[in-house]
């Protein structure tokens, strides 16, 4: 699927939040951004965290924690931006095999999720993962 105007600007809010939370200047912090749109038209966004504890998590986690805690679950599209430090420029990822876990078992419907994987495309999370090893944990 070719991207929209609202996925843009979806992106540019994950670009956002990267540069927003380089403030608190922690290392292994902020290199993931992630933003995501809710069936209610919400915007969440998160960024990684990495702690030498061992309890960081993905930006991804972040922006689906900040969208429970409104009260929603049903996650319309959803992108992950790394910023590479070096050359100092943004790069689309795909999520994560936890993260492709967590957005499916948040809620049933979030199977056609629509997940931005670069700069032109975008696809269904049950295209990212086909075989899914649980299911949603709703009640």
């Amino acid at each position: 699927m070719k991207l929209t105007k609202q996925d843009k600007e979806l992106i540019e809010d994950a670009n956002k939040i990267i540069i927003k939370s380089r403030q608190v200047k922690l290392i292994d912090t902020g290199d993931v951004g992630s933003a995501l749109t809710t069936s209610k038209d919400n915007i969440f966004r998160g960024v990684s965290l990495g702690f030498y504890c061992g309890i960081g998590s993905c930006g991804e986690y972040q922006a689906i924690g900040s969208m429970i805690s409104n009260g929603e679950k049903e996650i319309k599209t959803i992108v992950a931006v790394w910023y590479n430090e070096k050359t100092k420029k943004y790069k689309i990822i795909p999520p994560c095999g936890k993260c492709r876990e967590m957005i499916l078992q948040a809620c049933k419907k979030n199977k056609n999720t629509e997940v931005i994987i670069s700069k032109s495309k975008k696809i269904k999370l049950k295209e990212l993962l086909p075989y899914a090893w649980g299911s949603s944990i709703e009640k």
